[in-house]
């Protein structure tokens, strides 16, 4: 029989496209059974989401601290049984120091971690196995972001009990509109970003307020002292008063969302001077993020006044 070289030829690239196509599929036959015919030997996408798997192992960061600062994020391994427990909750916390617990999420039941910070606070944050062996992938986030801005109500605030014409009473501030943003995937490349999950504020005195206080101002007046607490965390304000409602609410715009912004928080400022404005946001993964904002709020004092109102 004689071979005809020129058929064999003209079919040889669709020869070689089949065979391309046949090994893309065995590539990718894993990830279908997840996605698509739900036959791998570990729950699916009915338990983790699209394309992904619950695989054996997983890990969350968490922050290493050296005072009240991150020193280092870290990993820490836990482990699942996807096989026999039908779906992908943490079986094997591996020494986790902190809170662990089961709760129930819109019927679904979810394990969760306590994830601390530096400042003494935290959140307690979903954890499982989601993304392994299956070919997806469980995105990592950097840590949230704090913007420098800020609003102060009224624009020159004068220390408390000290009268304020035109209001006949002390007025106290609010610190307003402060504004946070969850950190992006840094793992997986989707674009996504973590939810803010609480903002919360602190004053101090500045260094240079002490310094005045203590130098200057001791010089004029006989006995002046600290009259406030620091630091000084948010109060509620009386009834009737101007900003009784900014205290009412949790004041946080945007929650459980990337971006949230602080409404505001009432203060009674009992010093005069510069207050620093420390802010720690917390985002969904536990992770939290605490700096002070460059642009200290001032508090002014009326000396016309001054004696008995504030020495």
């Amino acid at each position: 029989m004689t071979i005809n070289w020129r058929f064999i030829l003209s079919k040889w690239w669709k020869a070689a496209l089949m065979g391309l196509l046949i090994a893309v599929g065995v590539a990718l036959w894993p990830q279908a059974q997840c996605a698509v015919a739900q036959t791998c030997n570990r729950p699916a996408d009915r338990w983790c989401g699209a394309g992904k798997c619950c695989d054996y192992t997983g890990g969350m960061k968490y922050a290493e601290c050296a005072g009240s600062k991150v020193s280092e994020w870290k990993n820490w391994p836990y482990r699942c049984s996807p096989d026999s427990s039908g779906d992908c909750n943490v079986t094997d916390w591996m020494g986790w120091p902190y809170g662990t617990r089961t709760v129930v999420i819109n019927g679904v039941r979810r394990t969760q971690a306590y994830m601390p910070n530096c400042i003494g606070q935290g959140v307690w944050a979903d954890v499982d196995c989601c993304g392994g062996g299956g070919g997806g992938c469980t995105p990592q986030y950097a840590p949230p972001t704090i913007e420098d801005t800020y609003t102060v109500d009224p624009p020159y605030p004068i220390v408390w009990s000290q009268e304020q014409p035109p209001y006949g009473e002390a007025l106290g501030m609010t610190i307003n509109d402060i504004k946070a943003h969850g950190g992006e995937d840094t793992t997986c490349g989707t674009g996504q970003r973590a939810n803010i999950t609480g903002i919360t504020i602190n004053l101090t005195l500045t260094q240079r307020t002490l310094d005045w206080i203590f130098g200057e101002l001791s010089q004029r007046y006989i006995n002046v002292r600290l009259k406030g607490s620091y630091p000084q965390y948010p109060e509620v304000a009386d009834i009737g008063h101007a900003y009784s409602l900014c205290s009412t609410g949790t004041g946080l715009v945007g929650y459980n969302t990337p971006d949230a912004e602080l409404d505001c928080r009432f203060f009674r400022p009992r010093d005069p001077g510069e207050y620093a404005i420390n802010v720690t946001a917390c985002q969904s993964d536990g992770q939290c993020t605490t700096r002070t904002l460059p642009e200290p709020v001032k508090v002014w004092l009326m000396e016309n006044i001054l004696s008995g109102a504030w020495r």
